[in-house]
């Protein structure tokens, strides 16, 4: 709230002057008690001397305050830092405003802290080795899958928390109300903070120059198509190698295909099916008709982006950050107004089974082995405060997750369209998993890149379908069994 302007010089002219008057009543009684042991004193008079009146006593300390303040006071007895990772996304001035924003509440606990900016792509490794190393940070953003595999033996249980942000900020929307759900396997182990999903960003332009449609393709053989009559810039956009970005887009083509990865109890892994060929048998054909990139087989998650802003592509699967970039520029991309225009947007397209418009969550969570687990959920509150949460959002690549955080005008489409189809997947995007069950299973499945590296054995390594499907399903069903 805005304060009325001069009204701190009033309050100081107001203190000054009743610190003057009591200067003044001191005074005159020194004078008066001095003048007065001249005289004879005067007849005692029986009086009662006035019930002294008690000052009100301090608010009482919750036990939440208390733990707080031990645990700053133990931080500050190590000498050693609070540390936070942050998932580093493709927006420089969002990764700044997270790292303000926590270097700004460390200052305000009067306590040091470390935010380190880690790469999303490489999180789960990092992860992995600090578990191992017992070099966890006490908290940190964290994916949905990524979270699944933690499970409760790595990270703290913030149920309470979670309720306490839906009780203030009016309650999920439909995208983060998946990962609240009862059945769901990782509820209470992070609180949510941004909806993530793809949107196909098309070159209007290129397509336009090569014959092709400019409106957006309803299917992905169409998108395919497409993609094949502008291949002197490149194509289909869409990574063939071990990064998420290619898992994804697999995923929605496999599932518009019919596919899934285990039945409905979340069990039986159902990889060796007919609608795996199906979807086996469109990757090929369209790789066969040089429809990729040669540099698609490629681990880094930033390689689409660039290709993209580089005019190298026609056709992207993103969630946002490069119309961030083309808007606002980055340190390796200057702003595109021209690009920019030449852009469409669209969800994606469809299978002969399903279409599908898959959603993810980024959450924070506390590491199990952190020290100050108050100071944790502390840094959390901080960060989703409407403030912090509109900077971060302004610039981000995330859809809102809680209802309170509808209200911001960029989510309008015609203010911008790329926040505009974040909020549509928010409030209206199916769950990633969607249709199989989300749990652990499934979330180790595509966190070690298997639905990807099926495909690269049939495309790169030459193996048959039925090889590669084979040995997929071997691989599923063992990651089922053992979780």
């Amino acid at each position: 709230m805005a304060k009325e302007k001069g009204s701190f010089l009033k309050i100081n002219k107001k203190m000054i002057a009743l610190v003057a008057a009591l200067g003044l009543l001191l005074s005159s009684t020194s004078v008066l008690s001095a003048s007065a042991q001249t005289k004879k004193p005067a007849k005692k008079t029986a009086t009662k001397k006035p019930a002294v009146k008690a000052s009100p006593a301090a608010p009482a300390k919750t036990a939440q305050q208390i733990a707080m303040e031990k645990e700053i006071a133990a931080l500050k007895a190590s000498g050693k830092p609070f540390t936070y990772w942050i998932g580093l996304i493709f927006s420089d001035i969002a990764n700044s405003a997270a790292a303000g924003q926590i270097l700004a509440w460390g200052k305000s606990k009067g306590i040091k802290v470390e935010p380190v900016l880690v790469n999303q792509n490489n999180l789960t490794a990092n992860v992995t080795a600090a578990v191992a190393a017992g070099t966890m940070p006490d908290a940190l953003d964290i994916s949905d899958t990524l979270m699944l595999q933690l499970g409760s033996k790595n990270l703290l249980n913030v149920q309470a928390l979670s309720n306490e942000m839906a009780r203030i900020y009016g309650g999920w929307n439909q995208a983060a109300a998946n990962f609240d759900k009862a059945d769901y396997a990782g509820k209470g182990l992070g609180v949510p903070y941004g909806i993530s999903g793809n949107l196909i960003n098309r070159r209007l332009d290129l397509l336009k120059d090569a014959g092709a449609k400019t409106t957006a393709p309803k299917t992905w053989e169409e998108l395919m198509e497409a993609a094949t009559k502008a291949m002197k810039v490149g194509g289909a956009g869409f990574a063939l190698g071990n990064v998420g970005d290619a898992e994804s887009v697999f995923r929605a083509q496999f599932v518009g295909y019919g596919g899934r990865y285990a039945d409905d109890a979340g069990k039986k892994c159902t990889i060796d099916s007919k609608a795996t060929r199906d979807f086996l048998g469109f990757v090929k054909k369209w790789y066969d008709k040089g429809a990729y990139p040669t540099s698609a087989v490629t681990t880094d998650g930033g390689w689409d982006n660039n290709l993209y802003l580089g005019g190298k592509t026609v056709f992207i699967a993103n969630p946002g950050s490069v119309y961030v970039t083309l808007v606002n520029g980055s340190a390796a991309w200057p702003k595109n107004p021209t690009l920019q225009k030449n852009t469409g947007f669209s969800g994606l397209p469809g299978g002969p089974v399903a279409r599908v418009a898959p959603s993810n969550a980024w959450l924070r969570g506390i590491s199990a082995t952190t020290k100050y687990p108050e100071l944790a959920k502390d840094l959390i509150r901080h960060l989703m405060k409407l403030e912090n949460i509109d900077i971060y959002y302004e610039w981000a690549i995330y859809g809102p997750t809680l209802k309170a955080y509808n209200k911001f005008e960029y989510w309008d489409e015609n203010v911008d369209p790329v926040h505009g189809g974040l909020y549509d997947l928010a409030v209206n995007g199916t769950s990633s998993s969607f249709p199989d069950v989300n749990n652990a299973a499934y979330a180790k499945f595509g966190t070690e890149f298997q639905l990807s590296k099926m495909v690269q054995r049939h495309l790169l390594d030459g193996d048959s379908a039925d090889k590669t499907i084979a040995e997929a399903q071997t691989a599923c069903q063992k990651i089922y069994d053992a979780s």
